[in-house]
């Protein structure tokens, strides 16, 4: 067993819970804000290189990896907070997909938010990251498919139910996105892992 591992082995459940949460922003450090940051600029900016849209909306790009990236390895709420502030940036920027208010906080906000939840799966290896990065586009799939089910139910052929259109067409960019995300984040944190081990937290 290694030092780090020992030294894991010794922490009580509920506190390497809490430290999963990290639900205390009093308690973020300047370089977490920092990253939280970074990572909100990094999601903008992939968020444009994209391997095709989708006419309602939705498309493939690397925009979650940062995202994910905070929600795996500096907590939950970080996670969630940086999701959020990233949706509601692309509210504001070139390219949003605005039909409704509510349709607008479901698909950008809401829906980024969600992508935090990848920070409940404890992550030690690809498998675990795979579960982690499906928890996530899971969870940003529920507002995506009520925002397709409630606004864009007239876009469904005559021959589909609304409800099934909103399933496919949500699929459709999502899986590419999450083994598109899955890919690229592995070897991302594997590196963070080596060059940062103390900021790595406890596995519950």
């Amino acid at each position: 067993m290694t030092r780090s591992a020992s030294l894991q082995a010794g922490v009580p459940a509920w506190r390497r819970l809490r430290w999963r949460l990290n639900a205390n922003p009093a308690s973020w450090s300047v370089p977490l804000v920092a990253e939280m940051g970074v990572a909100i600029a990094l999601s903008v900016v992939l968020g444009y290189v994209r391997l095709y849209t989708m006419p309602q909306g939705g498309s493939v790009s690397l925009e979650m990896v940062p995202v994910i990236f905070v929600a795996v390895r500096r907590g939950l709420v970080p996670g969630v907070a940086t999701g959020v502030v990233f949706g509601l940036l692309q509210l504001i920027l070139p390219g949003a997909f605005i039909y409704h208010p509510m349709q607008a906080a479901l698909d950008y906000p809401l829906a980024y938010a969600a992508v935090g939840l990848a920070g409940l799966v404890r992550v030690g290896g690809w498998r675990t990251l795979t579960g982690a990065v499906a928890a996530g586009c899971a969870a940003r799939f529920v507002f995506h498919f009520l925002s397709g089910l409630v606004f864009f139910a007239t876009y469904a052929p005559a021959w589909e139910a609304p409800w099934l259109y909103s399933i496919t067409y949500n699929l459709l960019f999502l899986v590419p996105e999450a083994v598109l995300t899955v890919v690229v984040l592995w070897p991302l944190l594997r590196a963070y892992d080596a060059a940062f081990p103390q900021l790595r937290q406890p596995q519950a």
